[in-house]
C-alpha cells in the first residue's frame, strides 16, 4: 500500500511462479517456504492483452457483495453499510483488498465494536502444509488497520477466539477491538 503512494505498482504471485527456483535462490533453510512474491514496477499505462485476459479469466476486478462478507454480530445477520458506522470505510477497503484468484476468503462479524475476522476455506489453496490464503487474510487484515488509523480508530489487534458458531469451513483467524 505505501508502494503505491509512490506511484510504484506490485502484485503478488503465487500459482504462476516457479517456487522451487525462487526457494532455492533464496537459499531457504530446511523447513521454510516462500508461498509467494510480490514484485514492484512501474505500471504502463495500457494493460497488455494477455495481462487484460488473465484478469477477466480471475474476475479481477469483480467483488463480492458487502452481505456475503461482513456479518452483524453472528453469521444469521448480514451487516449492511449504513450498520457498520465508524467500520464502513476500512470494510470498504477489506472489499477491496486483493486475493488468490479473487476467492475473498474472508468473513468478518462486528460484534460490540470488535471485528473478527475468519477464513472461509477454499479447496486447493492448502499446499505442503501451509494455506495460500492466510496471505489472503493478512492482506485484508492489512487494509483494515490501516484504514481505520486513517479515519481515527484505534483498534487493537488481538488473538482471541469469540467461541462464534461459524458455517462449516469457515475458522477464526484473529480480532481487531476498539481501544
Amino acid at each position: 500500500l505505501y508502494a503505491q503512494t509512490l506511484g510504484i505498482g506490485s502484485t503478488w504471485i503465487a500459482g504462476t511462479m516457479n517456487r522451487r527456483a525462487f526457494e532455492k535462490k533464496m537459499e531457504l533453510a530446511e523447513g521454510e517456504v516462500m508461498p509467494c512474491i510480490s514484485p514492484l514496477g512501474y505500471p504502463t499505462e495500457k494493460m497488455s492483452l494477455r495481462e487484460t485476459m488473465m484478469r477477466k479469466g480471475v474476475g479481477a476486478d469483480a467483488r463480492l457483495p458487502f452481505d456475503e462478507l461482513f456479518f452483524d454480530g453472528s453469521f444469521d445477520s448480514v451487516l449492511t453499510p449504513d450498520r457498520a458506522g465508524d467500520f464502513s470505510l476500512p470494510f470498504a477497503m477489506v472489499r477491496l483488498a486483493p486475493s488468490a484468484v479473487n476467492k475473498q476468503p474472508w468473513r468478518i462479524v462486528l460484534d460490540h465494536g470488535k471485528v473478527h475476522f475468519y477464513e472461509r476455506q477454499n479447496r486447493g489453496y492448502v499446499n505442503d502444509g501451509w494455506d495460500l490464503q492466510k496471505i489472503d487474510l493478512g492482506i485484508a487484515m492489512c487494509h483494515f488497520a490501516l484504514s481505520a488509523e486513517e479515519c481515527g480508530l484505534d483498534v487493537r489487534f488481538r488473538l482471541e477466539d469469540p467461541g462464534l458458531s461459524a458455517p462449516e469451513g469457515t475458522r477464526y483467524i484473529a480480532t481487531y477491538e476498539t481501544a
